[in-house]
């Protein structure tokens, strides 16, 4: 699409003076797309900065709240969760709001560090101590309740067909789970 002067003013000013409308054809339509998009890009790479802060302030929050309490934190704040699980990314991406100038948010956030999903304990564990056994369970336990909080921030911002090929995991992850409480219980009533 090629942008020409009309009047003194380019086909991106005029453009931006009018509402799209059924009657615009492709090539205009696409050209005012075009421009909005230069435009909105060029506000997103003075706010990444924002985010970043944004990010450090609430990733320092959130260490203080248990899992339930944090969505009713942001609320309170009036913080939509999805912006405030973006900007958590971008801030433990990026070491200093500095490294972030440039980009616009959604940059930053494609370039975020995401964390490896480890995988459970290993069958060569299983040889120790009834006691150990019970501090790696509950340790593990605990990183998971964690890990669930970072993907609960994630998830915030997935699109909908993401958000649904993760259901079957989480489905079979809470079976698994629910075998373990199971198993558990079983023995804490042997020992009753």
């Amino acid at each position: 699409m090629s942008v020409q002067q009309r009047d003194g003013k380019s086909c991106e000013s005029q453009l931006l003076d009018e509402q799209p409308n059924e009657a615009w054809d492709i090539e205009r339509l696409g050209a005012f797309a075009q421009a909005r998009h230069h435009e909105i890009d060029a506000d997103e790479r003075s706010l990444a900065r924002a985010y970043w802060q944004l990010g450090l302030a609430l990733n320092l929050a959130r260490r203080q709240f248990s899992h339930g309490q944090w969505t009713k934190f942001l609320d309170e704040l009036g913080i939509d969760k999805t912006r405030a699980s973006k900007a958590r990314a971008i801030q433990r991406s990026f070491g200093t709001e500095n490294s972030v100038d440039g980009l616009s948010v959604q940059e930053a956030y494609r370039k975020r560090k995401r964390k490896s999903r480890k995988s459970g304990p290993k069958k060569k564990r299983r040889k120790s101590t009834n006691k150990h056994e019970r501090v790696s369970i509950a340790e593990w336990l605990r990183d998971v309740c964690q890990q669930v909080d970072i993907f609960l921030d994630e998830v915030a911002s997935t699109d909908t067909d993401d958000a649904a090929n993760v259901l079957p995991a989480i489905d079979a992850a809470v079976e698994e789970l629910n075998r373990l409480r199971s198993q558990v219980q079983r023995r804490i009533s042997a020992q009753s």
